[in-house]
């Protein structure tokens, strides 16, 4: 019947690319035993309940493969027809181009972006380990899944692959097993022309058990090779799984020219013979749904064990339990203002930043976090907890290494798989490192906190290459991210209380490495959410001047120069994206002002959106030096002398 299985994902997934006139049918052909092993055998999931807490994760890396792992939702009994097969690539389907998180039922993750399924795999993996530790009791396994990933080539190729194999060996994540589907091609032709790695060496050296010389098309070998992967406690597991792209299809197995383009329909018919088919499109052989009934039967058996030892669970664990669902739902219902920090001149805006996070761990038990390497230098450490490492998940502080693009997909993989609320800290420079999985995040509306300091020319004597230029408003281009960067002590409270209550999107929190000195006006949460607010100034202005983060001061410094002359309203900016979605709010700061102004040390380019009428913007636009942050910006133009004195002759 296995066979039958994986004969049948063949022409599902064949007809489909041939219906669509476009699409990547051979790796589904290739990996169809795979498929068909994973679904029929080895996973634990329930099509009923596909978002339940203790199912086994499948996470297709290789997700340009998409109808392979639709064709075995559909069969398995997942919410997805024939129908929605037929529309595979179409739009407003539920079978898009590549796998999208939301809007199909059982697909873990959005993939197709190479590398990234793998990452956020290691993700998923070292959240099961870090809430078993936490709450399983004895006799209660109330977590207790695996991880499977399905990765090809390109995913091994791709750097992010290098990052995230290391990570999820150093930790150990023995319940991550990633199944290489070693079929030899890629788009250009022969892998062999760019990749001649030794993959077993690679992955062994970062202390992961490999498991080679596996026929993916043979279930004798996929069921030792699972088995093994299953015996061992110390390492994740890769089975490099020998598979022939476009498998059934004579003419075009083994060729590169199979990989995203449709087989033909005499080719697809002749198949479908060869494998005792029927011949018509999207046919299913009776037996095959059959198949699936009865083991549905067993699956919704072990589902239902499962719902009985998490009720005892609650009954006799109800404080854990309640912490764990306070996790899941990401609760954070508690008065932020019992929350304090001792303001103190001369404080850096990165230590309140800190200070506030280390208070909010005591109140949201789900929260875990770390950095590339970075824990002093960002303040992103819960110096009341220790650490995660292998053999001790018990912590709450993450060593990521300096891995900022592995750290952001693992960020964004324990995000998905719930329980946990990450946040990640590194500089704002090398948020550049990340920003691929940063836009996954945000594609998938994964409320990831990313906390970066060291944020604009003011870093100083670590020079151009430390110093962010473009980086701040290029991540404010990102749809559906939320980016803030907060002035003063009062606004990096409210920053948080902002990030920790967003549960639909990721918040960026970006925190000056120096002190900025407050301004007097209190502000409060129902401002802050406006995205601006009026910080000092007069009810009807000559001038306004609009600034965020550390720039609020010069900002300041420039009414000062200005005030004998001019009427200067001081508008701080922490989240300009959602000032400019709120026009109405936006005109009316902005209302009968004879000058429009906006001071950033970084680029400018986003603020000509905001500004209106006569305007002057002072930014960024080269790259900083060497030297101390004052002395740069002085350079650059940015000390309220100078754009004092900008202001004036633009006046006059």
């Amino acid at each position: 019947m296995l066979q039958k299985i994986a004969d049948t994902v063949r022409a599902l997934s064949a007809d489909a690319v041939e219906y669509a006139g476009s699409g990547h049918a051979g790796m589904p052909l290739g990996c169809a035993e795979i498929g068909a092993y994973l679904f029929a055998e080895e996973m634990k999931y329930n099509p009923e309940a596909p978002d339940w807490f203790n199912r086994d994760r499948l996470i297709l890396s290789a997700g340009h493969g998409s109808i392979w792992l639709y064709s075995l939702l559909h069969l398995s009994g997942y919410d997805l027809s024939l129908e929605d097969l037929k529309k595979y690539r179409k739009f407003h389907s539920k079978t898009p181009g590549h796998p999208e998180y939301g809007l199909t039922p059982g697909v873990e993750m959005t993939t197709g972006p190479l590398g990234q399924g793998l990452a956020h795999a290691v993700g998923i993996a070292f959240a099961e380990e870090i809430l078993a530790e936490k709450y399983n009791k004895e006799n209660y396994k109330l977590i207790d899944h695996y991880t499977y990933v399905v990765a090809g080539d390109g995913d091994l190729m791709e750097g992010i692959s290098y990052e995230a194999a290391s990570l999820a060996g150093s930790l150990e994540l023995d319940k991550l097993i990633v199944i290489y589907d070693n079929n030899g091609v890629s788009i250009d032709g022969p892998t062999e022309i760019t990749f001649i790695d030794d993959i077993k060496k690679r992955f062994e050296s970062a202390n992961w058990q490999v498991i080679s010389d596996v026929d993916g098309s043979s279930f004798s070998d996929l069921e030792a090779a699972f088995k093994k992967a299953k015996v061992e406690q110390k390492r994740p597991t890769l089975i490099v799984a020998d598979t022939v792209i476009a498998k059934g299809i004579a003419g075009k197995e083994g060729d590169s020219s199979a990989h995203a383009s449709p087989l033909g329909k005499e080719e697809i018919i002749e198949m479908k013979k060869k494998a005792g088919l029927p011949t018509g499109d999207f046919e299913v052989p009776e037996k095959v749904y059959e198949y699936f009934s009865d083991y549905l039967a067993e699956l919704k058996k072990e589902f239902a064990e499962w719902k009985e030892l998490e009720s005892n669970y609650e009954a006799e664990f109800e404080k854990e339990y309640q912490e764990l669902m306070s996790g899941i739902e990401l609760e954070a219902d508690f008065d932020l203002d019992v929350l304090d920090v001792q303001e103190k001149e001369g404080k850096p805006i990165r230590n309140y930043a800190g200070e506030y996070y280390q208070l909010l761990a005591e109140k949201l038990p789900y929260l875990v976090g770390g950095t590339a390497d970075l824990s002093a230098s960002t303040r992103i450490n819960l110096d009341q907890y220790p650490d995660i490492k292998r053999g001790y998940f018990a912590g709450r502080n993450i060593k990521f290494g300096i891995r900022e693009h592995a750290m952001a997909a693992a960020a964004g993989g324990i995000m998905l798989h719930g329980g946990l609320r990450p946040v990640t800290a590194t500089y704002l420079t090398f948020s550049d490192y990340m920003r691929p999985s940063i836009r996954m995040a945000a594609l998938m509306g994964l409320p990831v906190i990313y906390v970066f300091t060291h944020d604009s020319i003011y870093v100083g004597e670590d020079g151009p290459t430390h110093q962010p230029i473009e980086q701040l408003e290029s991540l404010r281009m990102i749809p559906g991210l939320r980016v803030i960067r907060p002035a003063t002590e009062t606004e990096v409270k409210l920053a948080w209380k902002a990030a920790v209550e967003e549960k639909n999107k990721p918040v960026i929190l970006v925190m000056a490495r120096q002190n900025v000195n407050a301004y007097e006006k209190e502000i409060s949460a129902a401002e802050f959410e406006k995205g601006a607010f009026v910080v000092s100034g007069e009810a009807e202005p000559d001038i306004a001047v609009m600034a965020s983060g550390s720039e609020i001061e010069t900002a300041l410094e420039v009414k000062e120069l200005l005030k004998r002359d001019y009427r200067v309203r001081i508008i701080s900016v922490p989240e300009k994206e959602k000032l400019y979605q709120n026009q109405n709010y936006l005109e009316l700061l902005l209302q009968n002002v004879k000058l429009s102004v906006a001071i950033e040390a970084g680029n400018p380019t986003g603020w000509y959106r905001i500004l209106r009428g006569s305007a002057l913007i002072f930014g960024v636009e080269e790259f900083g030096f060497s030297a101390a942050g004052e002395e740069i910006a002085a350079e650059l133009g940015l000390t309220a002398e100078k754009i004092a004195e900008k202001i004036k002759k633009s006046l006059n």
